[in-house]
């Protein structure tokens, strides 16, 4: 088990701290600990990233019932549809 302090910094300099609980099967070594980590969310964020820039799901403005985990499911489906996609010639 793990438990990992993170900290963020506003632009107002309001500091906040967000603790997470980790279980894993790794050896007992924090650097190897902390680098599955940070690959673990760098994917988390590049997904989200992509999401946001090129379906604009930030912009979205469906908030209401079942739609939004919905239209999340279909954007991801597209997304990958769109990975596997290796007949397109630039």
């Amino acid at each position: 088990m793990a438990q990992v302090d993170y900290f963020r910094f506003e632009k107002d300099e309001k500091r906040t701290c967000e603790r997470r609980y980790y279980i894993s099967s790794l050896s007992n070594n924090a650097e190897l600990l902390a680098e599955a980590i940070r690959s673990h969310w760098g994917i988390e964020n590049q997904l989200n990233w992509v999401l946001d820039v090129q379906f604009q799901e930030d912009c979205s403005r469906i908030r209401t019932d079942n739609s939004p985990e919905n239209l999340a499911v279909i954007r991801q489906i597209a997304l990958n549809l769109l990975n596997q996609e290796k007949t397109f010639n630039n």
